[in-house]
């Protein structure tokens, strides 16, 4: 596969897992039930609670691997002066990294015999959709300004 196609497939990939976590994300609110949005057709495992949430951690797990590989490709391996994280990809790259870490202590919260204060669960919660929603709307900006996460040679 020739390297433009693997960026190619690398970012759909991303935007995949980006949208699909930030879709379930709203979903488990629960939005989708109340406002009808699972009555269209197709969208009808929005409405179960259970399954969104578990397409939510799917989808965030996919996040989670693809910046790991980031971190170690572009940092570790291809480590040039050439290519940086631009300051869009800086702060992309850390309300990604809050979310996802925020997103962690969410699912840890879950596993039997595991207990959080209420109030760190609070600030954990809120860190998360705060975070999230910042990391949509920077990204938006990004997008429609262009502005790439590393500088090319």
């Amino acid at each position: 596969m020739k390297s433009s196609n693997r960026h190619l497939l690398f970012n759909a990939l991303y935007a995949l897992a980006a949208i699909v976590a930030l879709f379930t994300g709203f979903g488990n609110m629960p939005l989708y039930g109340r406002y009808y949005i699972a009555d269209v057709p197709g969208l009808q495992w929005s409405g179960n609670f259970f399954t969104n949430v578990n397409v939510h951690i799917l989808a965030g797990s996919l996040l989670l691997c693809i910046g790991i590989y980031c971190m170690i490709v572009f940092r570790l391996v291809k480590n040039s002066p050439a290519k940086r994280l631009t300051r869009s990809g800086k702060i992309r790259g850390a309300l990604l990294a809050l979310t996802l870490a925020t997103g962690i202590l969410m699912v840890i919260k879950n596993l039997p015999g595991i207990q959080f204060p209420f109030e760190m669960l609070m600030i954990a919660n809120f860190t998360h959709m705060g975070g999230a929603v910042l990391f949509m709307l920077v990204a938006l900006v990004a997008l429609i300004f262009r502005m790439p996460w590393i500088t090319r040679p």
